[in-house]
């Protein structure tokens, strides 16, 4: 009898053995597949092609203007003179009427220079307009219409040349008629009024180159 209860007790130790086993397969098994879940996986990146450099544009290349050309300025002097200087420089010109732009055919040497302009191309002198000056303003007084002479003012005996007819367009800085030979003022060059004898007189050079007033007869 005491002998049954000893194998009862060994098989179930030995029963308790086997369990035991069987559970630490099962651990087994498990903690293999968690290592291979926690095994890093391989990625193979993606190399992407290098780019290619942009190319970049030259930039763009201005071509220096030409310098002007150097030639003494002869605003206000003769167009003669202006011509011959750019003659001797060497230098190519063009003569233009003012507020034309108009290149003029032909001009008087003596005309006065209202304007030089150098350029690259060369030099331009703008002279004045036919009958008119670098203002614009016309030489010469358009002869008025005639019209009945008024009366002579009586001489107050104050001295001076005497007021003439008192037709007089213009007159001295005295306020006096101007008369035949006479000098005349430089604001008046190239103007015409009437004298203080009612003839009519122009303000131009004479043979000396004297600026006088002149009724256009010799002597």
């Amino acid at each position: 009898m005491p002998v049954r209860i000893r194998l009862r007790g060994l098989a179930a130790s030995a029963a308790l053995v086997a369990a035991s086993a069987l559970a630490l397969a099962g651990c087994g098994d498990g903690s293999t597949g968690a290592q291979a879940d926690e095994r890093p996986a391989t990625a193979t990146a993606a190399q992407s092609p290098s780019a290619s450099p942009t190319p970049t544009e030259a930039p763009a290349t201005t071509e220096p203007a030409p310098p002007a050309v150097t030639l003494p300025d002869h605003t206000g002097r003769k167009v003669g003179g202006a011509v011959l200087a750019a003659k001797a420089a060497h230098i190519d010109y063009t003569v233009r009427l003012q507020g034309t732009g108009r290149q003029a055919a032909t001009w008087d040497l003596d005309e006065e220079v209202c304007e030089q302009t150098d350029g690259p191309d060369g030099v331009t002198f703008t002279v004045p307009r036919d009958g008119r000056d670098c203002a614009g303003r016309l030489l010469h007084t358009p002869e008025p219409v005639p019209t009945p002479a008024p009366e002579r003012a009586k001489d107050t005996g104050t001295g001076g040349t005497g007021g003439g007819t008192g037709a007089c367009e213009l007159t001295s800085p005295a306020g006096n008629c101007y008369a035949d030979g006479q000098f005349c003022a430089k604001k008046h060059r190239g103007l015409s009024t009437h004298g203080r004898g009612g003839e009519y007189l122009t303000c131009e050079p004479d043979s000396g180159g004297t600026w006088r007033w002149s009724d256009g007869v010799v002597g």
